[in-house]
């Protein structure tokens, strides 16, 4: 029996990793796309190891071109994906117009990350929107026809608390997840009446091994959340310990 295909836009040792472990051990078959050759390859070669069913592809989800000839090598693979989670993007702590002064920033006692440390220019802004936004929409236009004409599937965006409060360490990533955020509620709206879902999954931590916000737990709810039944649909789902992670730690 053939297996449903899964693409995940997006590898890394956190959470993309975990939702290709998840989608595959949930009986997909699942294709990743990583920028770096050396990566994609070790995450391919570890994967297949333990018997999953995966394979790895090249590409920078921000050049349309060079993605289009990904999702064509997809296809041929594996054939039209089921699921599409975008989980690409540029994260990195940039302020608007001032300088933070912060070479490293940290919440809590998760490891942290290196800090742009200059105000975003307007080149800067449009590379990150280029990976965070724009590059989710053209992987939703290839994957969506062929879901439309099955009257089933998913795309799931990877999301985050950001896009509903931005903090003054992560302005640039903040603009990003909003927009993206307004990305899927318009996918929403078009795709449900043709039996296709469009989430956003709004992560409210910071993702850490061992903590509520593992990276596998949170994989395993995309892979509940592509398993619902329609009536339970909703264009937002909040991976959420409890209110008081709204706060915004640079406040």
């Amino acid at each position: 029996m053939t297996r449903p295909a899964a693409i995940v836009i997006g590898i890394g040792p956190g959470l993309g990793q975990a939702l290709v472990r998840a989608f595959a051990n949930g009986g997909f078959s699942v294709a990743f796309v990583g920028r770096r050759r050396d990566a994609v390859a070790a995450h391919e070669r570890d994967m297949r190891a333990e018997g999953l069913d995966v394979a790895g592809f090249v590409g920078d989800a921000s050049q349309p071109d060079t993605m289009d000839r990904v999702y064509d090598a997809i296809a041929d693979r594996f054939g039209p994906a089921e699921v599409m989670i975008y989980n690409a993007a540029i994260i990195e702590p940039a302020r608007f117009v001032t300088p933070s002064g912060l070479a490293h920033v940290q919440y809590g006692d998760a490891a942290g990350w290196d800090a742009r440390n200059a105000p975003a220019d307007h080149a800067y802004l449009m590379e990150t929107f280029r990976t965070n936004v724009a590059g989710a929409h053209h992987a939703a236009s290839r994957v969506a026809p062929d879901m439309i004409a099955r009257g089933k599937g998913s795309i799931l965006l990877t999301g985050g608390v950001l896009a509903f409060e931005p903090w003054i360490e992560w302005g640039v990533t903040s603009l990003g997840k909003a927009a993206l955020r307004s990305l899927g509620q318009s996918l929403f709206k078009e795709l449900h009446p043709h039996g296709v879902r469009a989430t956003t999954i709004a992560i409210h931590g910071t993702m850490q091994a061992g903590t509520f916000y593992d990276h596998d737990d949170i994989a395993r709810a995309y892979l509940d959340l592509h398993m619902r039944p329609q009536t339970e649909w909703a264009p937002d789902y909040h991976f959420k310990k409890g209110d008081k992670d709204d706060g915004d730690p640079d406040a």
